[in-house]
C-alpha cells in the first residue's frame, strides 16, 4: 500500500474572531472536537483555507499516513519521548485567491492562534504582485484584517510574514516516541551546511538534549507515522 503523504499548513488575520467550523460553536472548543471536515460546509462568498477542520493532533497517530509538522521542542527527550508544540499555518487554493476579488470574504487564523481560533474579514483591498507571485490582502499584515500570501511550488497559495516565513498557528502539544532507528538530519550550523545525520533513538536524544533551546517552529521540522518520530529536521535561520 502507498502511504499518503501531508505537509501540514493553514491561515491568519481578520476581524470577527470565531470558531473555526462555523456557528454555534466556542472559540474555546479544543481542536480535538471541532466539526468534522465531512460534516463543514464553508459559507456562500467565504474562501477558507484548504486544511481547515481536516486536521488534528490526532492524525498523527495515523499508520498509513506520513506527516510533516513544523514543531517547537519544549521538554527535550525524556525516557525516549519527545514533546513538542505543533503548528500550522494557511494554505488556500490557487483558483480560489485568483478570483478573490472585493467584497468577499477570507478565513485565516492569525499569528500565535490556537486551531479552533479564526478570523473572517471582508476583502475591502487586492494588490497582486505577478512577477513574485504575491497577493496583499486588506493592506497586508501589517493592517488590522490584513493578509499576505505566496504561491507556492504546487499551486496553493500560503500565509506570509514579514521575513517570507508562514503565518504559524497552534495546533497544540503532543509528546510522542522517538522511532528505534529515527534520523536527525541537521544542517543548522550555516546557509550552506550539509546536513549532519545522526540515527539511533539513543544518539537523537541526546544531541536534543545538548542543545534544548534551539529547536523551534521556524526551524524544526518532524516526520512522524503511527505516533512515532521517524525523522528531526533541523535548518540554519538568521
Amino acid at each position: 500500500m502507498n502511504l499518503k503523504y501531508k505537509i501540514l499548513a493553514v491561515l491568519a488575520a481578520g476581524i470577527a474572531l470565531t470558531a473555526c467550523g462555523g456557528s454555534g460553536t466556542p472559540a474555546s472548543t479544543p481542536a480535538s472536537s471541532t466539526v468534522p471536515a465531512s460534516s463543514h460546509v464553508a459559507e456562500e462568498g467565504v474562501t477558507e483555507p484548504i486544511n481547515l477542520q481536516t486536521w488534528t493532533l490526532d492524525d498523527l497517530d495515523d499508520t498509513q499516513t506520513t506527516t510533516f509538522v513544523s514543531a517547537s521542542i519544549t521538554s527535550g527527550v525524556q525516557n525516549g519521548k519527545l514533546t513538542a508544540k505543533v503548528f500550522g499555518y494557511d494554505i488556500y487554493k490557487k483558483e480560489e485567491i485568483e478570483n478573490l476579488a472585493v467584497g468577499d470574504k477570507i478565513t485565516f487564523h492569525e499569528e500565535g492562534a490556537a486551531q479552533d481560533q479564526c478570523v473572517t474579514t471582508e476583502v475591502k483591498s487586492i494588490e497582486r504582485n505577478d512577477q513574485h507571485h504575491l497577493v496583499s490582502i486588506n493592506g497586508g499584515m501589517e493592517q488590522p484584517g490584513g493578509l499576505d500570501l505566496k504561491l507556492e511550488d504546487d499551486d496553493t497559495y500560503r500565509t506570509m510574514t514579514f521575513d517570507d516565513y508562514p503565518l504559524y498557528y497552534e495546533m497544540g502539544e503532543k509528546t510522542m516516541p522517538l522511532a528505534e532507528d529515527v534520523v536527525l538530519k541537521d544542517s543548522s550550523a550555516d546557509p550552506q551546511a550539509e546536513a549532519v545525520e545522526t540515527t539511533g533513538a539513543d544518539a537523537v536524544a541526546a544531541a536534543i538534549n545538548a542543545d534544548p533551546d534551539n529547536w523551534t517552529t521556524y526551524n524544526t521540522t518532524l516526520v512522524v507515522q503511527g505516533g512515532k518520530v521517524l525523522e528531526v529536521r533541523r535548518i540554519w535561520v538568521p
